[in-house]
Parts: C-alpha cells; sequence; structure tokens
C-alpha cells in the first residue's frame, strides 16, 4: 500500500507545550477554533462522541488555506495519544476516505515540535480509480498554502492560549 499524497509540515513552537495543543484540538468547539484565527477559521467541533479517549470522535473542520482554497470535511479520530499523536480519517457520507491528517506533537527545550501530515490515497484497485479527483484538489499551489497555513496558525494557537493563561 502506497500513499499518492503525502505532505508534512514541520516546525517548532517557542512558549507551548505538546499538552497545551493535544487539548485544544480533541476536544474543539467552533468559538475557541474561530477565536485561534478568525479569518482563516471557521468551524472545527465534535459531532458526536467516540470513545473516552476520544477515540471514534467524529467532526467537523471548515477552515480556508490562503486566498484560494477551503478545506472542509468530516472525520473521526482513528488514534489518539495524548498529549503526542491524533490521526484523523477524512469520512464522506460516513464512508471512509483514504484521506488522514496527522499530528505529532513533541516537547523540546525549544518549544513543541509539530509535524503536521497529510496522506491522502492508496495504490490499491479501488485507490487508484480516486486518484484523477484527488490530483485535482492536492495541487502544488494548495500544498503550498497548506505549509504557509500551518507556519502561521500553530504560533498563533500558542500566542492564544498564553494569553488566556495569563489572564
Amino acid at each position: 500500500m502506497s500513499v499518492l499524497v503525502k505532505h508534512i509540515v514541520g516546525l517548532v513552537v517557542p512558549d507551548a507545550t505538546a499538552e497545551q495543543f493535544y487539548d485544544f484540538v480533541i476536544n474543539p468547539t467552533d468559538e475557541a477554533y474561530r477565536e485561534w484565527w478568525p479569518e482563516e477559521h471557521f468551524r472545527f467541533h465534535i459531532t458526536k462522541r467516540g470513545k473516552e479517549n476520544h477515540v471514534d470522535d467524529k467532526v467537523f473542520f471548515d477552515e480556508k488555506i490562503g486566498p484560494n482554497h477551503r478545506l472542509r470535511f468530516h472525520a473521526f479520530v482513528l488514534s489518539a495519544k495524548r498529549p503526542n499523536r491524533i490521526i484523523w480519517q477524512m469520512t464522506k457520507f460516513g464512508i471512509r476516505l483514504p484521506a488522514f491528517l496527522e499530528l505529532r506533537l513533541i516537547d523540546s527545550s525549544d518549544g513543541v515540535v509539530i509535524e503536521h501530515e497529510l496522506k491522502v490515497g492508496y495504490k490499491r484497485f479501488f485507490g487508484k480509480m480516486l486518484d484523477p479527483v484527488i490530483k485535482l484538489y492536492l495541487t502544488k499551489p494548495f500544498q503550498d498554502a497548506l505549509e504557509d497555513h500551518c507556519k502561521t496558525e500553530w504560533p498563533k494557537l500558542a500566542d492564544m492560549l498564553n494569553k488566556k493563561v495569563d489572564e
């Protein structure tokens, strides 16, 4: 099984911890998500609770990625390992898609090390049928916009969370 598109954005965010970021994204609300980045973030919330550790939680994301792209999808938490890793698998009409968003968070002396990984598509028989559709959406301009988005949004989250602690 090989992935058609694998896009990783890595960065270090000073003055933040894995636990802070994990807690924020594992239990999202639309209000907090919009507060994080009002111009780009619209909705991110749990639509149906899963197990106690959030595995199988169903969520909805809706955000703008730069001036020309929108990312809107349903997903469920495939794996959650506090405070270092969350994997969401995207769905459409309740069907699991070969599309995964993985967030890896590691504390370091410089802050939290983040790896934001988007994996889409499989090279199996059924996956190959989706390849042309996937390539329409996951273009180089989209990937560049996603890279810029990630490098802006994570420091913004640290700023927002640290302000709340100071209040």
